[in-house]
């Protein structure tokens, strides 16, 4: 309007502008009130839409977080009979790993023991036979058998006692 005031002479702007402004006021005013009108209704209609679907969400919200924590009261249960029968489990299993260990370990104990007896025994027949060579034999060829022997038991004797020092 500003432009078009421009090219109107003075004294038309001063007389029929107002009036026109007045005019258009007038007749836009009545459907600036049905629009207000009409904007304020679907407003309100907005408004109580949003409150029921706020209402909905939170009725929704209050539901899982119920059936969450009923369920992760049913997983904490789950887990705390697990964690007992581990529990129950791991000490099975301890109990037969130690009647295993003291079974293994005493017959360790009786095969050492077998293996020092047997090396005492050879031990003795050792020197039996060295006794008995020195006193009854004179000449090297009635030796000869008996040094043989005595050779056989010292690496028998040596085999026993490494099994004995690896079974200790």
């Amino acid at each position: 309007m500003a432009k078009a005031a421009t090219k109107v002479p003075s004294w038309i702007s001063k007389i029929l502008l107002p009036e026109i402004r007045s005019i258009v006021k007038e007749e836009i005013s009545s459907e600036v009130k049905v629009l207000d009108a009409r904007i304020s209704a679907l407003d309100s209609k907005l408004e109580e839409r949003t409150k029921s679907l706020d209402s909905k969400l939170e009725e929704r919200f209050k539901a899982l977080d119920s059936k969450m924590e009923e369920r992760f009261k049913l997983l904490d249960l789950k887990i705390a009979a697990l964690d007992s029968k581990l529990e129950e489990r791991f000490k099975a299993l301890d109990s037969k790993l130690e009647e295993k260990t003291k079974s293994s370990d005493s017959k360790l104990e009786e095969r050492t023991k077998t293996l020092e007896n047997e090396i005492s025994s050879l031990r003795n027949e050792m020197l039996s036979l060295r006794n008995e060579m020195n006193a009854r034999f004179d000449s090297i060829e009635k030796r000869l058998p008996l040094i043989e022997r005595l050779a056989q038991i010292e690496s028998r004797l040596e085999r026993l006692e490494k099994q004995a020092e690896l079974g200790k």
